[in-house]
């Protein structure tokens, strides 16, 4: 089973592979292609930062318009989704410094978790709104590194490559970023 699932990510990558060749040849269909595959994830991205849609939106699109633009210098032996994200990531970051900027006061982001548990459960439904208000008080830097391991389940290096920091980091952002999450969420 693990082998099949070894097979068929292969394929996968080598099926990236050649979209991004042709891509850089100028394909626009390849790199359509490309955005098929990705912009489900980067959209999702989104909509953790911003908290709608239409912003997660505006996201999508300038991520691939710029990865459009900078496709030929994509190292071709890298995975592509970790330097998509990183695009993504970089563009919301700098979308919300400007937004502090403009109102001059902090963004308090709200994180949803798609997929609401059963309505009848209001117990559940207030530990999740504890927790989503504990990450969206989180230092910025402390909740992307939360949220690209959380919800689009990174690895430690992935996500230093993605923000373009030292994986150890990574390691002490996430951990003050949990440990702040397990002091102001009751239990």
């Amino acid at each position: 089973m693990k082998s099949e699932a070894r097979d068929q990510d292969q394929d996968t990558v080598s099926r990236e592979r050649e979209l991004i060749e042709c891509a850089r040849e100028g394909d626009r269909e390849a790199f359509g292609a490309l955005v098929r595959i990705h912009q489900r994830r980067i959209f999702a991205l989104g909509l953790r930062f911003f908290g709608n849609a239409y912003d997660a939106d505006d996201l999508v699109q300038d991520t691939f318009v710029r990865a459009w633009k900078n496709v030929d210098r994509f190292d071709v032996d890298r995975p592509f989704a970790p330097w998509l994200l990183k695009i993504a990531t970089n563009r919301a970051l700098t979308e919300l410094e400007t937004r502090k900027r403009r109102r001059g006061e902090e963004i308090d982001e709200r994180i949803r978790a798609r997929g609401p548990g059963p309505e009848e459960d209001l117990e559940r439904a207030r530990l999740t709104a504890a927790v989503e208000r504990a990450v969206a008080r989180l230092p910025e830097e402390q909740r992307m590194v939360l949220l690209l391991r959380t919800t689009e389940d990174l690895s430690y290096r992935e996500i230093a490559d993605t923000l373009d920091i030292p994986i150890g980091t990574v390691m002490s952002r996430l951990a003050r970023a949990r440990e702040t999450i397990r002091k102001k969420v009751p239990r």
